[in-house]
């Protein structure tokens, strides 16, 4: 994993443990195969826009702090 990924999916895990969200509850609440959710977090593919979009409405945080500016 690079490094700005990593930062990149620790504000993601820091977003879900504040608020107390699994990465599977947060699959099922935003419609993404949990295996997405999973595999973007441990660095093995990157978040589609629209599912970064539906991740940071769902989280309510901004979708540049959470994930970076491509």
């Amino acid at each position: 994993m690079k490094g700005g990924e990593r930062l990149k999916s620790e504000k993601l895990i820091l977003e879900l443990e504040r608020k107390g969200i699994s990465k599977l509850q947060l699959a099922l609440k935003v419609g993404i195969h949990p295996s997405i959710i999973y595999d973007a977090i441990n660095g093995r593919r990157v978040f589609h826009p629209a599912y970064k979009r539906k991740i940071a409405t769902f989280l309510e945080v901004d979708e540049v702090y959470l994930f970076g500016e491509d």
